[in-house]
């Protein structure tokens, strides 16, 4: 159906070759496929067929998969100038995509508060193929608003699944980063089935259900001040441990034993409230 050409040099807008000619549209209206023949199209006057490095090029036979292709320049035979050959160009670029979800109709924690979370992510298509078949199913149109519409979906299925274990609380005191960890596990298996591959996920904030954040808040604010105050005493202790050791009233091996475990809870605290 098609040859790989090598050191061909290619004009552009070449009138042999079809190829993917992107506007530059950028923005939710980006275009992620292209399919070759559009109406008016016609194939037999066509030589070539090029893909460029960031696409892969999906190639049917009257319905049927020939082959995915990667970056390169390919001469179509004989037999494929014919209706029923079809070629799907897919942008396999990084792509970055602001998400959010309003509390309104946000994740629920155990104990019933409505979270509405908002960040970003990126992802690049990394199969075609299963991409094609599986998400855009037949569309003759694929947008990055599209894409960001099916993964709304997907990501707001997973946040319910995983909020509903922890209290609102523990989503905004203590368990912040193991709830980004477990969502970005949960997304990066879920998009793998879908032929996408999830490079970064970001949870920039965080909106429980009015009035529920200046709770925590002021609870944040007590516990810091006890922090403060454990830090205070230890740090006392400190000074104790040294007076002792320079009066000779304790062994160095016992003074080095004791302040190494002070110093370790004294760190412990001091990150906890930076």
């Amino acid at each position: 159906m098609y040859r790989e050409v090598k050191g061909k040099f290619v004009k552009d807008l070449d009138p042999e070759i079809i190829a993917w000619g992107r506007e530059d549209i950028k923005g939710p209206n980006q275009p992620l496929i292209y399919i070759y023949p559009q109406p008016g199209d016609d194939i037999k006057k066509k030589k070539f067929f090029a893909v460029k490095d960031y696409e892969k090029a999906i190639f049917y036979d009257k319905g049927e998969l020939v082959g995915v292709l990667g970056g390169g320049l390919y001469e179509l035979e004989k037999k494929a100038k014919i209706k029923g050959t079809e070629i799907v160009w897919v942008d396999t670029s990084l792509l970055t995509i602001q998400w959010g979800v309003p509390q309104s109709s946000g994740a629920r924690t155990k104990d019933g508060i409505l979270v509405g979370i908002y960040g970003d992510l990126k992802l690049k298509i990394s199969d075609a193929k299963i991409f094609y078949n599986d998400i855009v199913a037949g569309r003759e149109g694929w947008t990055v608003q599209d894409l960001k519409e099916w993964i709304m979906s997907l990501l707001q299925t997973s946040l319910r699944d995983i909020f509903k274990n922890y209290k609102a609380k523990e989503v905004l005191l203590e368990e912040r980063e193991r709830i980004i960890t477990r969502i970005t596990s949960k997304l990066t298996e879920e998009f793998l089935r879908y032929g996408l591959t999830l490079e970064t996920f970001n949870l920039l904030g965080i909106k429980p259900s009015e009035g529920t954040e200046k709770l925590y808040e002021v609870e944040r604010e007590k516990e810091t001040i006890t922090d403060e105050m454990k830090i205070s005493e230890l740090k006392k202790k400190l000074d104790e441990f040294d007076v002792l050791l320079s009066e000779g009233k304790i062994s160095k091996e016992i003074y080095e034993t004791r302040v190494n475990r002070i110093e370790k809870e004294l760190k412990e605290l001091e990150n906890r409230i930076s």
